[in-house]
């Protein structure tokens, strides 16, 4: 019962008591995933550096410390309006240095320059996206051609949505009426 009411917080938390346990659970239970998907992207000082889903913030952050050089820029969408919020202020300091900017918006239309990304992750979160194959167009379209996006999740994420826990929001393959 607990999880049937949490699940929808999962693919986007809300400011309500279950939002804020989620942020809670997204924060412990994802740092270490976060922290390697940046490790994975071999991000270098200038690079321009995209998270999707950014949620709390976690990665928002790992990704921010290897952003050293003048040209490195970092960006971070979430169609959360509580998560926007949260890692908003998590990252107030580099987003008033103009490092950092965040979005509140959806994968499917992000407002980012067409070829300006040199590397894109997310963790736990593309079977949350309503439409994948949109998002996935939209991330190509803002993508420097020949660099990697870095895609990850826990095990057992996947698995809750495979015993229907997260039936309401988990789509694993895109829209409900179609397998890519």
């Amino acid at each position: 019962m607990f999880l049937k009411r949490l699940g929808p917080q999962l693919g986007r938390p809300t400011r309500s008591v279950a939002g804020w346990l989620t942020s809670k659970i997204l924060t412990r239970r994802n740092r270490v995933l976060e922290e390697n998907a940046v490790k994975l992207c071999g991000i270098s000082p200038d690079d321009s550096v995209l998270e999707l889903g950014h949620g709390p913030g976690v990665g928002l952050e790992a990704a921010a410390r290897l952003l050293s050089g003048p040209k490195g820029k970092l960006l971070g969408i979430d169609y959360s309006e509580y998560m926007h919020q949260i890692a908003s202020k998590r990252m107030q300091e580099l987003i008033t240095s103009g490092k950092v900017t965040l979005y509140h918006c959806d994968v499917a239309s992000m407002p980012i320059a067409e070829s300006s990304v040199d590397r894109v992750f997310h963790c736990n979160c593309y079977y949350f996206w309503p439409d994948l194959k949109k998002g996935t167009l939209e991330i190509n379209r803002v993508m420097r051609t020949g660099y990697p996006t870095w895609y990850t999740w826990h095990l057992k994420t996947f698995l809750l949505g495979r015993a229907g826990v997260l039936k309401s929001i988990w789509r694993p393959y895109g829209p409900r009426d179609s397998q890519m």
